[in-house]
């Protein structure tokens, strides 16, 4: 096993994307360039592979043939979580919806609100079974405290209250609960006055019971 495979399976283990800022920060004391002179070797040597521009991953040998991480799990550590678990990002808009059981329809868009994002709003290629992802800078930076609440707040910003069904509503309820009534106000002071409206409805039809 070579060194470099060895400190990536030690840290994050065999079939997980990794960043190549992740790579970096396990050799802190030499230059950039080295680091990925040390990357190119170990996927010439079938030791790394490349996901994408600036993701990799050791693949892990199975029945079927070399293992690859799911585009979920791409996803989730491009943008969501950083390399210690800290949540810095969240799905939001439509599959955000479909993912907390407001809507069944599934879009063939994600988008993602993240910290690591200076743009109001930007496109990237798709990958895995997305067409196209969509990146937006948050209105406030994602925490793992107020990570719940803006989801919670993004989906009354984007979908009236007054028009979900039983079940959304009951899928709604979940999250605020989720989230907490104190950091959903907290945080509303981030969102525009129709949101502050939502509020209200929600508190009319018992969302936060």
């Amino acid at each position: 096993m070579g060194e470099l495979r060895e400190r990536l399976v030690d840290a994050y283990g065999e079939g997980e994307p990794v960043l190549a800022e992740d790579v970096l920060r396990l050799y802190p004391g030499i230059s950039r360039q080295a680091v990925y002179k040390k990357i190119d070797a170990a996927i010439d040597a079938g030791e790394l592979e490349r996901y994408g521009r600036g993701v990799y991953y050791v693949p892990k040998q199975t029945r079927l043939g070399k293992s690859r991480p799911s585009a979920e799990s791409v996803l989730r550590r491009r943008w969501l979580v950083d390399a210690d678990g800290n949540a810095v990002g969240y799905v939001t808009g439509a599959a955000l919806a479909n993912e907390a059981g407001i809507t069944e329809q599934v879009p063939a868009a994600v988008e993602v609100a993240t910290n690591s994002e200076s743009t109001r709003v930007r496109e990237v290629a798709g990958f895995g079974g997305w067409r196209k992802v969509v990146l937006r800078r948050p209105r406030t930076e994602v925490t793992d405290e107020n990570v719940d609440a803006l989801r919670f707040l993004d989906l009354i910003t984007a979908e009236p209250v007054s028009t979900l069904g039983d079940a959304a509503l009951e899928a709604l309820r979940r999250l605020a609960a989720q989230a907490g009534r104190a950091a959903i106000y907290e945080n509303a002071g981030f969102y525009p006055a129709k949101t502050s409206k939502r509020l209200v409805e929600c508190e009319v039809r018992n969302v936060f019971a």
